[in-house]
């Protein structure tokens, strides 16, 4: 058993890294479930003031009413 045992350790001394990254590396890529995601954009800016429809409702009842040109 003890035999065994510093056998074993003797073996792993000799390995190279190299064959141990070879050993634990995949041969190739996993195989992807899903396509890559596309780039996330926030939407385009706008001007979200609730105001501004009433602002130019009352601009243009003056100027109807001939206070403003």
């Amino acid at each position: 058993m003890l035999r065994k045992l510093i056998s074993a350790a003797l073996r792993r001394e000799t390995e190279t890294e190299t064959d141990v990254i070879t050993r634990e590396a995949p041969a190739q890529p996993p195989d992807l479930a899903f396509p890559p995601m596309r780039p996330v954009e926030p939407p385009a800016a706008q001007n979200d003031n609730p105001l501004a429809d009433l602002c130019a409702a009352v601009e243009a009842d003056l100027r109807a009413a001939g206070y403003l040109r």
